[in-house]
């Protein structure tokens, strides 16, 4: 506690002698998040979006056409047309000002480079910090980040952030994920959990087959969940275990986060309106979808002046609840190339997938659409698992009866090199839009 309380204060005093830039940033996030619908907050929002269109038509090669235009005159983006135009994306302002390289592959390994400007790092940072504090977690306290980590941390920076960097590669060794459980109870100090979903999948699933009590000892004050959907088992497990809730992050490692569930009841996501422009567009189309319709997601980065990224489409599919005050997501489906649709064409919930590992025996599951109407399940499981006819009709009562559906049995499925794992793809999608493009 003394060491964390330390931390704590000399975060902010640092952040003081600087000219308090991320507290200035943190002010501005709360006033916006907390009381969205006042003249002042709708001012701010107004203002970054102005600033920024004219930043970025003024000192651009990508955007110069497009000065004087309103956003939705901008032209959609995605990570090819930035891959293949990344110097025409580059501010010129800040072509030799200090920036920070950032990479993403996502879920697809197709890998874009971002450079973010000393303002948006600190935005970013005070994005972080309020998100955080959302669910419990406060600046200083001990952090276990399951993650996979392509890049090294200075053991000095991990005390100072209080991070303990946990490696979702590593998780195929069940030694690993025993040693991780020991960490966790080695004492009563405060700790914080965020990793991918899949992670924490793994290791509720470690802590049941090795029929662990309650890990009461842990003294976990928060969990979050990112990069993947979460399933109602793991978040059921992790309440067991640790005695907490868990919520899940929708954000990416090229712009930051999005949204994030909260404590309150609903399980809607709060959208980071303070940081972030959100549109929901139609699938085949670059027009916004009916309100609370399931549509793209696409986002404009308030803040990203080192390049800028407006109207950039994120992959993900979701839906925006207008009905309320901030708007909220109501749902987020994840990748568009794994949303899962049944015979009628309606979309059905990635969370599908959780039904296999309701079956003695089953380590994985996968659910591919092939076509509209043909499915493949594939499955790793042990010699315990005999429900397959039992499986089959249940995916046809969700998928439809006339849905033709395959089990394959498989040693392993693979990690992509994100270190995510894929539990729902769409070839038919994919097909679809390669004949039609």
């Amino acid at each position: 506690m003394f060491l964390n309380n330390i931390r704590y204060y000399g975060f902010w005093l640092i952040d003081a002698l600087k000219g308090f830039k991320i507290k200035n940033h943190l002010k501005e996030i709360e006033k916006i998040q907390q009381d969205y619908s006042s003249d002042e907050s709708q001012s701010l929002q107004l203002s970054y979006m102005i600033d920024l269109l004219r930043h970025a038509t003024s000192t651009t090669d990508f955007y110069k056409a497009y000065k004087n235009l309103d956003l939705k005159k901008f032209p959609v983006i995605d990570k090819n047309i930035i891959r293949t135009n990344e110097l025409q994306f580059q501010s010129k302002t800040y072509s030799k000002k200090q920036k920070k390289y950032v990479s993403s592959s996502g879920s697809t390994g197709a890998t874009i480079r971002v450079y973010h400007d000393k303002n948006k790092c600190n935005r970013s940072t005070a994005d972080n910090i309020y998100f955080l504090k959302l669910v419990g977690f406060k600046v200083g306290q001990k952090l276990f980040y399951i993650r996979i980590w392509w890049y090294t941390i200075s053991k000095f920076a991990m005390w100072c952030k209080n991070i303990e960097v946990i490696d979702i590669l590593r998780f195929n060794d069940k030694k690993y994920i025993l040693n991780l459980i020991k960490k966790l109870t080695s004492n009563n100090e405060s700790k914080n959990i965020m990793g991918y979903a899949s992670a924490l999948e793994q290791i509720c699933l470690y802590l049941d087959n090795n029929n662990y009590k309650p890990l009461i000892k842990a003294n976990i004050k928060s969990v979050i969940s990112i990069a993947e959907n979460l399933s109602n088992y793991t978040k059921g497990r992790m309440k067991y275990y640790f005695n907490t809730p868990i919520f899940s992050r929708y954000s990416n490692t090229e712009n930051g986060i999005f949204a994030q569930q909260t404590p309150s009841p609903d399980n809607n996501f709060v959208i980071n309106w303070a940081s972030y422009f959100i549109e929901i567009l139609k699938f085949d189309e670059d027009t916004p979808v009916d309100y609370g319709e399931t549509g793209r997601i696409i986002i404009t980065d308030l803040f990203s002046y080192g390049m800028p990224m407006i109207r950039y489409d994120t992959g993900d599919v979701g839906a925006i609840d207008y009905s309320v005050s901030p708007p909220v997501f109501k749902n987020i489906e994840g990748r568009k190339a794994d949303v899962i649709f049944n015979t009628n064409g309606r979309i059905v919930s990635s969370l599908v997938i959780v039904r296999p590992h309701l079956s003695k025996g089953v380590l994985q599951s996968q659910l591919i659409q092939e076509n509209k109407k043909e499915y493949i399940i594939k499955l790793n499981v042990t010699d315990e698992f005999n429900d397959e006819l039992i499986l089959i009709n249940e995916f046809k009562e969700i998928l439809g009866n006339d849905a033709l559906i395959k089990v394959k049995y498989i040693d392993e499925i693979p990690a992509l090199a994100s270190g995510k794992t894929r539990t729902t793809i769409n070839n038919y999608m994919v097909n679809a839009t390669k004949v039609s493009s």
